[in-house]
């Protein structure tokens, strides 16, 4: 159903009504806030509200007496001026509907009970001018009326429906320009859509001559989020975790505004706002950059490994040098005499080999420290690591006997 605006002419009336709500809501007069046997009890007061809410949905149909009866209802339990000045109104309006006397009569009554209840403020000049309006109807003679025949009382539905963009049907068939559908008594199904809600269906008992509201909520439908994030990563909204990451990873959250954020160790966190309607589908992606620690710690690990094949070629040169070295002694040993030319390679495959052996002792323990630092730094390098771990610095450490890194950070 869409909803029925009210036309210029009726804007003061829903300020009424409200004005009544807030009242009956906020104020509570000696009658009212009494328990029993002094008054009102709060399940009477919560009637009221039910009884005033159907009066002002009838009144904007069109539904004067339907609102007539409601209002009624409404003031017999929280008698408050503004409830008499709503009456009125719809008093005068069915008047000019039907022109039956007594409408007008009550209408001019009820306005002059709201004079004397508020002295001053509120809608007293209103309730002036309706009187001024109505004084000559009230003094000309009452026209003759030919006696109808009784009719009797229709059986009705009123649906009451807030949600904005709301639409109403009533066994299949929308509801068009009104919130008020005569049906036949028994069990009716009252359907509501809008759209960003979920769909409402509600069976209703229609009781002969009466007028059944229907009060009708729907509840909302949730956006929809889907996010592309390296798998290894957390997926958090509004700071809790939602789910891991993926390809393709799809969330229900409500409507509004969001942070989203994807945390993967040794990466600086992403986050991403969005704004998401009802009903509606957004699509995120990360990328996530590497933290300098991270890279560090790579560099390390890569340059450790380097370190380490280089030792280990260069010990092999040594055994191969010192392999050399140690056949030319075995030679002596069987031989008892080597030539010039033989020394001196001997000499130069020791020299080689005294080389190698310092050249591998100097990359294993390099491979070492460098292994080790950058083991360190990854196994420090946590989530949101640029955040707990600031200040790292990374400086190298040579000197004449050792190879090392000195790592200084405030943790």
């Amino acid at each position: 159903m869409r909803p029925v605006r009210p036309s210029t002419g009726l804007r003061g009336w829903f300020v009424v009504l409200l004005a009544a709500l807030v009242a009956m809501t906020l104020v509570a007069p000696p009658a009212i806030a009494q328990g029993p046997g002094g008054g009102a009890s709060s399940a009477d007061v919560d009637r009221a509200k039910d009884s005033f809410r159907v009066g002002a949905a009838a009144y904007a149909a069109g539904e004067y007496l339907a609102a007539i009866t409601a209002l009624d209802s409404a003031y017999a339990l929280a008698p408050l001026p503004a409830i008499a000045f709503s009456l009125a109104q719809a008093e005068r309006r069915q008047y000019f509907v039907d022109r039956k006397p007594e409408h007008l009569t009550r209408s001019a009554a009820l306005f002059r009970r709201y004079l004397e209840q508020v002295p001053t403020g509120g809608r007293r000049a209103d309730a002036i001018d309706a009187l001024a309006q109505l004084a000559p109807l009230l003094a000309a003679p009452a026209p003759a009326l030919t006696a109808a025949p009784p009719r009797a009382p229709s059986t009705r539905l009123l649906v009451i429906a807030e949600t904005p963009g709301a639409r109403v049907w009533i066994d299949d068939t929308e509801l068009v320009g009104t919130f008020i559908r005569e049906v036949e008594p028994g069990k009716h199904r009252v359907v509501v859509r809008a759209p960003g809600f979920h769909e409402a269906r509600r069976d209703v008992v229609a009781v002969p001559g009466e007028l059944i509201p229907v009060s009708m909520a729907l509840a909302e439908l949730p956006g929809t989020l889907e996010i592309a994030a390296p798998l290894d990563a957390e997926i958090f909204v509004d700071g809790a975790f939602a789910s891991l990451g993926g390809a393709r990873v799809v969330l229900s959250v409500s409507s509004g505004t969001h942070r989203v954020s994807a945390v993967q160790t040794g990466y600086r966190t992403s986050t991403q706002e969005v704004e998401l309607e009802r009903g509606g589908r957004e699509k995120l992606r990360f990328e996530l950059e590497p933290t300098a620690q991270r890279i560090t710690s790579n560099v390390l690990l890569v340059g450790g490994a380097v370190a380490l094949g280089a030792g280990t070629a260069l010990a092999v040169l040594a055994v191969q040098s010192e392999g050399a070295a140690q056949g030319f002694l075995d030679k002596l040993q069987t031989e008892r005499n080597g030539s010039p030319a033989e020394l001196v390679r001997y000499q130069a495959d020791v020299q080689r080999r005294n080389r190698y052996r310092l050249m591998a002792g100097v990359n294993f323990a390099a491979s070492i420290g460098l292994l080790v630092t950058g083991l360190f730094l990854h196994e420090l390098d946590q989530a949101g690591a640029d955040e707990l771990t600031r200040g790292v610095d990374l400086e190298p450490d040579i000197g004449l006997d050792h190879v090392g890194a000195v790592l200084q950070g405030a943790f």
